[in-house]
Formats: C-alpha cells, structure tokens, sequence
C-alpha cells in the first residue's frame, strides 16, 4: 500500500459511517497546519482503518470532515513485537516514537534484574500519543499496542504463546550479526532488549534455552533506545530482501 498522500490525522472512530468531527488536540493540530474548508484530509483509527475526506467545516475548537471513501491498511509484516527495559528519561520517547515509525505492532515493558526505571502511573497515556503522532508523521495506520510492565518469564511465555520468534540483542562474542537471521516476510518476532545495566547470565540462558537468537549489534555497548530501532530497522531491512524489486517500489 503506497503512503497515505492527504494530512494524516487520528480519531477512533474513523471507522464508523457518517461524518467525522475532530476536537482536542487534533482539532488544533489541523489549525497548526494551516488547513481550510475543502482541503483533503485522511483520518486512521490506529487499527488500519483510513478514512478519506474533506475539510467540511472548522472552528477554533472543532473540524468536521465529510467522508468519501474508507480503506483498511495492511498490517507491517513482518510482525514484530518488542520486549524492552525502559531507558531513562526522554529516551524512552525517543524509543517509542522510531520504534513506531518502523511499524513494531505491540510494546511490552520488561522488569529485567537490572532494570532501574519503573513506568509511571500516567505513562500509557503519554505513550500513546507520542505513538499516535509517530503515526501520523510516518503515515502509518496502526498504533502500537502498549502492554503493562511484566517480568522475563511472563514475557517469555506470552512470546511463545503468540508463536513468536525470540531474538535477544546481546553484545557477547556468542552472538551473531543481525545478517544471519532468515527472516520472513510472514513471520512474527519478539525482540528483546535489556537494561542499562546488561543482562545478567541466567536472563541470557532461559532466553536461549526457549530458542533465543542472540544478535550482535556491533561492538559497542548500545544505549537501550539505540539497540531497539537497531534491531528493529535490520528486521525491516532483512523482510525486503525477498520482495521483488517493483514490490518494494
């Protein structure tokens, strides 16, 4: 599916008939951007549904869009889950806005032995913007979806459940380049990411134990934000080598 071309903006109920009406934060944005009565303008739902329209009318505190048309968006394949420590700070914008922008489908914060950094009570909800806006900047369809913090074994087997493949980013001489992985274009991945601290021995072996590829990301000591859009973009990356060439275009 080629990028969506109109102004992107969100509502989650961009699947239902009629007319749409965008308030808030939205209703502003479309301000911000300068746009008029008339102008084309697409709405996503942040579960593949687009919907196509115009610019019917628009005040300082509302948009209402008169619908034309309504697709539903692929979902990113390959599928690609990620089981993440969640860094300090800002960064851990910075994680989920790129890891967005590359189409991750799901975010799973994990409680590693090491970890330092607890999510806040308000955290899903700002999360959820800076992915919705991800979104919208990288004209993607879906929202990821953001999971309550669990620890490595419930990750562990909620990635098995979903019939996942595990795949560590590790620095150690017994890991291999992200090259090495078969990847498939219909496949789903759990890519887990540790803590500021590193990993401890008996984390790596249940992982490798429950099938883990353990993927080397150069020979440095990546921040967890670094080693996330890393491993995410080499996943990408690897997906396209099987598509024929007017595929990818």
């Amino acid at each position: 599916m080629a990028p969506i071309p109109e102004p992107l903006f969100y509502h989650p109920a961009a699947a239902a008939d009629g007319d749409i009406v965008l308030v808030g934060p939205e209703a502003h944005h479309v301000s911000v951007q300068r746009l008029r009565r008339g102008d084309a303008i697409a709405l996503f739902d942040g579960r593949g549904t687009i919907a196509h329209g115009r610019i019917a009318a628009l005040s300082r505190t509302e948009v209402r869009v008169e619908i034309a048309r309504r697709e539903h968006a692929p979902s990113p394949a390959p599928r690609i889950d990620l089981y993440s420590a969640i860094p300090k700070g800002d960064r851990q914008a910075v994680l989920l806005d790129m890891a967005t922008q590359l189409g991750i489908a799901r975010f799973v914060p994990v409680r590693w032995q090491r970890s330092v950094v607890e999510a806040g009570e308000r955290a899903p909800e700002r999360w959820f913007r800076i992915c919705v806006e991800a979104c919208k900047q990288s004209r993607r369809a879906y929202v990821p979806e953001l999971s309550a913090p669990v620890g490595l074994e419930e990750a562990i087997a909620g990635a098995r459940t979903d019939g996942a493949r595990l795949v560590l980013a590790h620095p150690g001489d017994d890991a291999a380049p992200p090259a090495t992985l078969d990847v498939e274009r219909s496949g789903r991945y759990a890519l887990f990411i540790g803590p500021e601290g590193g990993l401890v021995e008996n984390e790596v072996e249940r992982l490798r134990a429950h099938g883990a590829a353990l993927v080397r990301l150069g020979d440095g000591i990546l921040r967890i934000e670094t080693a996330g859009v890393a491993l995410i973009a080499s996943l990408r990356a690897l997906s396209e080598r099987a598509l024929p060439h007017a595929a990818q275009a």
